[in-house]
C-alpha cells in the first residue's frame, strides 16, 4: 500500500504533464513570495515566549497563469527531486521530510517539501489543517461557497504550526493580493 502524501480526499497532487518545463523566473518569483512568513515568530516551545507561531499562517493570493502555479506546487513538494533521485536519494528525501515534519518549531529551510495540490472544489478547503507547510493551487470558481472556505481557513490558521499559502488561479480582480509575475 503506497504512503499518501497528504489529504489525497482534499488535495489532488499536480500532474507534472501539465507543466512545459521545470523552472522560470515567474515560478521562482512566485516561491520567493510563498515563503514569505512561513517561518516561526518565536522560539522553541520550551522557551518563555510559549508556544511556537507562524509568522504568517495563512496567505492568499491571485495568479494569472495556471502553469506557473502548478510548476511551483511542483517544485516545492519535490516531485522532481524524487524522480530524479536514486533509491537511496529518494529515502533520504523522504526521512529528511519526516525529521522537518518532527522538528516543526525550526525555521522553513529551502530544501524542505511541502504538501502541495490542487483543489478544484471549494469543499476540499472545509476544514483544512496542514501537517507541513502546504501549497494550495485552486481553480474552484470564485464563488460565496470558496469565500466561506477561504474565510473559515484564515480564522483558524493561528493554530497552526505551518503556513499555508493558497492560489487563486484565475479569480476575478480583487479576491486577494495580486501577484504580477
Amino acid at each position: 500500500m503506497p504512503l499518501s502524501r497528504f489529504d489525497a480526499s482534499r488535495l489532488q497532487p499536480v500532474d507534472p504533464d501539465t507543466v512545459s518545463a521545470r523552472h522560470c523566473a515567474r515560478t521562482e518569483a512566485l516561491i520567493a513570495a510563498c515563503r514569505l512568513g512561513t517561518g516561526p515568530a518565536n522560539a522553541h516551545w520550551a522557551s518563555p515566549g510559549g508556544p511556537v507561531r507562524v509568522e504568517m499562517p495563512f496567505g492568499c493570493y491571485q495568479v494569472d497563469e495556471l502553469e506557473v502555479a502548478r510548476r511551483a506546487a511542483l517544485l516545492l513538494d519535490g516531485t522532481w527531486r524524487l524522480a530524479d533521485a536514486t533509491a537511496l536519494g529518494r529515502a533520504a528525501i523522504r526521512a529528511h521530510a519526516l525529521w522537518t515534519d518532527l522538528a516543526w518549531w525550526r525555521p522553513l529551510a529551502p530544501g524542505d517539501a511541502w504538501d502541495a495540490g490542487e483543489v478544484t472544489d471549494a469543499g476540499g478547503l472545509e476544514g483544512f489543517a496542514p501537517r507541513r507547510t502546504t501549497l494550495v493551487v485552486v481553480t474552484a470558481p470564485a464563488d460565496e461557497a470558496l469565500a466561506r472556505a477561504l474565510a473559515a481557513m484564515e480564522r483558524s490558521a493561528p493554530a497552526w504550526r505551518r503556513a499555508v499559502r493558497v492560489l487563486l488561479v484565475g479569480a476575478p480582480s480583487g479576491w486577494a493580493r495580486h501577484l504580477p509575475l
